[in-house]
């Protein structure tokens, strides 16, 4: 494992609880084995059965989950990506480390690791995944919010192109929860790739809100992920790219900040 560097204001701010861990895929690939393409793929291949002429190499996982909801219905596509993400999975260290170390976890991840490591130390936790349970936030529990819906609860999840074009407006509570969330606090990303057109926006917002008194934020990136271009970029919007793989990192976080 490669020594790990953690900057001092992002160990001193988590060992005062004042960074929010914010969660994509990245961080639960390795336990699930299951990524964008799979989904992809397995739904791609149904459409075909009933369309031969069906190209799924040319489509993204979005534009699949489009046309699966146009043929077969919105609940048949929901219900057929909750059989394919696994809920028998222990969760990862660094799951594990995350719940000891963040009282606020935001994910874009349907899966339920975040949720199995919670429980793992602690009952006490709000799991937020829909706008109904956008009020249900307590500083003194862990928060785990599901911006885009959860594997267990399949009417949740946020799919097809509709949905996301739809988010601001019927996930509004939701989507102001979080995006508070991310203005008060340090926030480390972590296995995600900010391709999520609400987040960036929130993230623009604070850079010309805020200016030079905008908090600093973190990307953990695998180092093959965090090449030069894209680490540059990164900067130039206020976030400091760490390249460590994410199951090296929040174990030795949790450890060095003492939480």
């Amino acid at each position: 494992m490669p020594t790990i560097q953690i900057p001092y204001p992002l160990l001193k701010e988590t060992s005062q609880r004042q960074v929010v861990l914010f969660a994509g895929a990245g961080i639960s690939m390795p336990a699930l084995k299951v990524s964008a393409n799979t989904i992809r793929d397995a739904l791609g291949a149904e459409i075909w059965k009933a369309y031969p002429d069906y190209n799924i190499a040319s489509r993204s996982v979005e534009d699949v989950c489009d046309e699966y909801a146009v043929l077969f219905g919105k609940m048949s596509l929901v219900a057929e990506l909750a059989n394919l993400i696994p809920q028998n999975i222990a969760p990862l260290p660094s799951h594990q480390a995350a719940a000891r170390t963040f009282r606020f976890i935001v994910t874009t991840n349907w899966d339920t690791l975040f949720e199995k490591a919670i429980d793992q130390i602690s009952q006490a936790k709000n799991v937020l995944s829909s706008e109904q349970h956008a009020m249900a936030i307590n500083m003194d529990q862990h928060n785990l919010l599901k911006i885009h819906g959860s594997v267990d609860q399949p009417t949740t999840l946020i799919a097809t192109t509709e949905d996301y074009e739809r988010y601001p407006l019927t996930h509004k509570a939701l989507l102001k929860c979080w995006a508070d969330l991310l203005w008060n606090n340090t926030v480390l990303f972590v296995g995600y790739s900010f391709r999520d057109e609400h987040v960036r926006h929130i993230l623009a917002r604070i850079r010309e809100e805020r200016g030079e008194f905008q908090r600093r934020a973190y990307a953990v990136m695998g180092p093959s992920f965090a090449d030069t271009v894209r680490t540059k970029l990164l900067d130039r919007r206020g976030i400091e790219v760490l390249p460590y793989a994410a199951e090296d990192f929040l174990p030795e976080l949790a450890q060095q900040a003492g939480v």
